[in-house]
């Protein structure tokens, strides 16, 4: 992979473990960003993007490189190329920090250790082990997440108090239009409308009253003189009521 190749290797020096190292550096660097770090479209560019950030590589590391002519001119001046869209890229015109847009300063000294142009100089994997950075990730505490103040009539669900909202305005109009409906009829009729009243609260008394109840056991009968006793102390008007409210005077259950 072009992006995470160390220089050492572009410019054809012997390499070892330290280009894992420049690697490692490479790819921590994405992992903060969400972007390569060094997006080369070629070796040519790849090490101009690298030249970029780090500057120029050191006199004897080019030198002893055998591909160096590839990549320098006889002076030792990196030979300017431009990528396919038509960008130029130039030798230390950008610094880490703009890059990565951080200040985290124990962060882009770790970087800056795996991004050496020797790879004798170049952080170890022992010495990684043992940086700042690493300890001060592995001692970071989660915190406790803030706890958010609601306002008191958030006690019940959005969609519960959406429903008792729209509940009361449903009962609110169709409350409206039955007394609308009521005055109307009224108007037309009111001997008609005061008859209905009464059959409706009959009806209404009537499903209140029958009850359904557990078997009992048949209650002694009466005699007809005492029923008959009963029926003439009340009004006609208030036998009907009364027949029905006695039917929840119940004998004792067995």
């Amino acid at each position: 992979s072009r992006f995470y190749r160390s220089p050492e290797v572009i410019l054809g020096h012997p390499y070892d473990v330290a280009i894992d190292m420049w690697s490692l550096g490479c790819i921590t660097a994405e992992l903060y960003t969400g972007y390569p770090l060094f997006p080369g479209e070629n070796e040519v560019e790849q090490l101009a993007c690298i030249m970029e950030v780090l500057g120029l590589p050191p006199a004897g590391f080019i030198q002893t490189a055998s591909r160096r002519q590839t990549f320098f001119d006889s002076k030792g001046f990196p030979k300017n190329i431009t990528n396919n869209r038509g960008k130029k890229r130039y030798p230390d015109s950008k610094d880490l920090t703009m890059v990565l847009k951080t200040y985290d300063t124990s962060f882009l000294d770790f970087l800056r250790r795996c991004l050496v142009w020797e790879p004798s100089l170049r952080m170890t994997p022992d010495q990684a082990l043992k940086h700042a950075w690493i300890h001060q990730s592995r001692n970071l505490k989660p915190q406790p997440r803030p706890q958010t103040l609601r306002k008191s009539n958030s006690f019940f669900p959005s969609e519960t108090r959406k429903d008792k909202v729209q509940g009361c305005h449903h009962s609110s109009r169709k409350a409206d239009e039955i007394t609308k409906e009521t005055t109307e009829k009224t108007k037309d009729s009111p001997t008609k409308h005061v008859q209905h009243s009464g059959d409706q609260q009959d009806c209404l008394q009537h499903g209140a009253d029958t009850v359904q109840l557990p078997q009992l056991v048949d209650a002694p009968k009466k005699s007809e003189a005492a029923v008959g006793a009963e029926v003439s102390m009340t009004s006609p008007g208030q036998s009907k009521n009364f027949s029905l409210k006695n039917t929840n005077v119940l004998p004792p259950i067995v």
